[in-house]
């Protein structure tokens, strides 16, 4: 769970032209909903959109929905792809717990995990992630979980989208399979996949500088 401070230190690197505007996931009982509400949010006209990890699936459901109002899509650390088996009865079983027990919070195995080996010390951003967590608190993630959850593989849907579409991925990300990205990229010009090395699942904490300048790269340049 995450909220604007995972983008903080990206901004320090962005040009002063350019404005990265953060947007909560918006409440829905579906991500169809989810999508219908985030539309409100955006401003008229085309965007150019990005997401992180879910909220990079969402943006992909965004833009096969409303692919008129996009003008490029960069999709960090997410493949848009539907989740295993046994990731759907591990988030069951979550749930589950969740609404007859308390919430202490990430604990920190789960927050090294997201993270590169080299990262795993790293204080600043455990704290960062603590502390978005805590933030969000536990009705959102049961939320979050209980709603998102049942998703289809986008993944194949997105070569048929006519504007550019990129991927940006951690090469030690747990939760990316890179290989199903790659057999996709041959299937439209517009598809393109950019892996930082030495960097686990939140590429934007861990990587900041470089993600503001791939952001950079793709957006305006």
């Amino acid at each position: 769970m995450c909220d604007q401070r995972l983008w903080q230190a990206c901004i320090k690197h962005l040009p002063e032209n350019v404005e990265l505007i953060h947007l909560a996931i918006p409440m829905g009982k579906s991500i169809d909903e989810i999508i219908t509400a985030l539309d409100k949010l955006l401003p008229k006209g085309k965007v150019n959109l990005a997401g992180f990890s879910l909220g990079g699936y969402l943006a992909s459901a965004y833009a096969l929905k409303y692919p008129e109002k996009v003008s490029k899509l960069l999709l960090i650390s997410n493949m848009s792809y539907s989740l295993p088996e046994a990731e759907l009865k591990e988030r069951s079983r979550t749930i589950a717990y969740l609404k007859t027990h308390g919430y202490s919070g990430i604990p920190t195995k789960r927050i090294t995990a997201l993270l590169h080996p080299d990262n795993r010390n790293n204080q600043d951003i455990i704290h960062c992630i603590r502390e978005m967590d805590t933030s969000l608190g536990k009705a959102t993630l049961i939320y979050q979980l209980t709603v998102t959850t049942q998703r289809e593989n986008l993944l194949i849907k997105l070569p048929k989208l006519s504007f550019p579409v990129q991927f940006l991925i951690g090469d030690n990300d747990s939760l990316v399979k890179l290989s199903r990205i790659s057999n996709i990229l041959g299937q439209s010009e517009h598809v393109s996949l950019i892996v930082l090395s030495n960097t686990g699942h939140m590429l934007p904490l861990e990587q900041p500088q470089k993600c503001a300048l791939k952001m950079n790269n793709f957006f305006i340049e």
